[in-house]
């Protein structure tokens, strides 16, 4: 049985963190290496992980001082020594057969990674939104062949990697920033050959206000956001990739510098100087974004809310939220 190293960045999580590591020894799975990175909480989260430590051998604990959620994986990394490596976010939980599934994928392909489903999990235990990708199921695939993969899956947690893969790439995850993975996942995946990918929901990802994902922290995220994009180009351009990959990081940069943190701020403060920084960021970058192939195949509520968005019609954007919302909110009272 291969040995499969997960790792759990831990930061003042105290009201989740139980279900997150119970998720994890939970596994069907048994060969798992479990180190749990305390990245200097202010909380119980510390005392959590030692408790747990005591009740399961796998587990592993490692006490350090604040770096953030990348330094504190790397530092996971540093001690890992599975074949694998999966990455758990310590607010999220997993599905009781992934490493089980995605194990047996790998083995049977020698796969340097396999990816899988993921879906958001609200506070009282609704599903949301399920991200699924356009990839060919079940069989081996390469970057080169599905040159999606580079900005459809960019997240690190919603797959399992070969330890060797990324010890020989160099790579790690950028200290003290949001959006690691965007500045990370994107480069790992130019140096895999072989990956596979699974359509099941095997990770649930808690959407809770104090979470990244909805800060309102403009400045940061914008900061931040530009940052993990340069570092993006400037690798592509290093590797003299950028030709080869142009649509799917003209995308990339349409996605993450344009779109997702312009519709975030219009739906807080439609007045925020922040609404101008990202668009002009990314039209800087890429004059000719709207003419993307990727851009011209969003379909469905994005399209409408892009329209919205290139005429500024913002309050017509806050007015399709409410309506969505209060959508969810009947359709939640008749499943009682």
């Amino acid at each position: 049985m291969e040995l499969v190293s997960v790792i759990v960045p831990v930061y003042n999580v105290e009201k989740y963190l139980a279900r997150c590591i119970q998720s994890v020894c939970g596994q069907s799975y048994q060969g798992l290496e479990i180190i749990l990175v305390d990245d200097g909480s202010k909380d119980k989260s510390g005392v959590i992980c030692d408790e747990y430590a005591e009740r399961d051998g796998r587990i592993k604990v490692i006490h350090k001082e604040n770096g953030g959620l990348g330094d504190a994986r790397n530092a996971g990394v540093e001690k890992a020594e599975g074949k694998y490596l999966l990455f758990v976010d310590s607010d999220d939980r997993i599905h009781e057969n992934l490493v089980r599934d995605t194990v047996e994928t790998a083995e049977k392909n020698q796969a340097d990674m396999v990816i899988f489903d993921y879906i958001g999990e609200e506070e009282n235990g609704n599903l949301t939104d399920r991200f699924t990708f356009p990839f060919s199921a079940n069989r081996v695939i390469e970057v080169a062949e599905e040159k999606e993969l580079i900005m459809r899956s960019c997240s690190a947690v919603n797959k399992l990697i070969r330890r060797e893969l990324w010890k020989e790439s160099g790579f790690q995850f950028p200290k003290g920033r949001y959006y690691e993975d965007l500045a990370t996942i994107p480069k790992v995946m130019t140096k895999t050959k072989k990956i596979v990918y699974l359509p099941e929901v095997y990770y649930y990802y808690l959407m809770r206000d104090g979470s990244i994902m909805h800060s309102r922290n403009f400045e940061k995220n914008y900061e931040d956001r530009t940052w993990a994009v340069d570092q993006l180009l400037e690798y592509f351009e290093r590797e003299n990739l950028i030709e080869t990959y142009r649509n799917e990081l003209e995308y990339l940069v349409f996605e993450n510098t344009y779109f997702v943190p312009s519709k975030e701020i219009v739906l807080n403060d439609r007045k925020s100087e922040y609404l101008k920084k990202f668009r002009d960021y990314a039209y800087n970058k890429f004059p000719q974004m709207n003419k993307n192939y990727y851009v011209q195949q969003i379909a469905g509520k994005d399209k409408i809310l892009l329209k919205l968005l290139q005429y500024r019609m913002y309050g017509m954007m806050v007015l399709m939220s409410q309506l969505r919302r209060m959508k969810d909110r009947l359709a939640a009272v008749s499943r009682r």
